[in-house]
């Protein structure tokens, strides 16, 4: 396997994002704060979204991609916010056939090397409170949580288990 940096001839890749899950967050808030309660679901929920490379709303975006013979088996994009000097990791997607193959960690290191020589001062990402799976991975590469948004998606994130977590690590 080998990471490269992609180059603009990937812009617009549509990035279909599906994963099953087994535990969410639960979130309450409350007048001192907020309380999260690791729960399970009834049974596992299949959720999905998509997302395209070097969107418009990034700064200055980078992609990597892991190939194999050059076969593209994952990507991961990222882009400084300069307003507070942050690495924003805004996409991580390996692609079903080639998962629990190390190709996501690789991706990760390539992006986290990249956002520490740029002078970042951390990354940040977004995912739910559902995303078990991403969480887990995340916090395995020292990610800690550092905002919830109850109401970033719909105005019931928190009854649909869904709320918005970011979550830093620090340079």
């Amino acid at each position: 396997m080998v990471i490269r940096m992609l180059d603009r001839s990937y812009a617009g890749l549509r990035l279909d994002f599906e994963y099953v899950t087994d535990r969410y967050y639960d979130v309450k808030a409350s007048e001192n704060g907020f309380s999260l309660e690791l729960k399970r679901f009834g049974e596992p929920q299949k959720k999905s979204f998509s997302d395209e490379l070097f969107a418009d709303w990034l700064e200055a975006p980078v992609s990597f991609g892991a190939f194999e013979n050059e076969e593209l088996l994952g990507v991961a994009e990222g882009s400084i916010e300069q307003w507070h000097n942050v690495f924003r990791v805004s996409n991580i997607l390996v692609f079903a056939p080639n998962r629990r193959r190390g190709v996501g960690q690789a991706l990760m290191d390539a992006l986290l090397a990249h956002a520490r020589a740029s002078g970042a001062r951390g990354a940040v990402l977004e995912t739910q409170s559902c995303n078990y799976p991403a969480i887990c991975f995340y916090r395995k590469n020292g990610f800690a949580l550092s905002r919830i948004d109850l109401h970033e998606y719909t105005n019931d994130d928190a009854g649909r288990h869904e709320v918005r977590f970011d979550l830093f690590l620090p340079f």
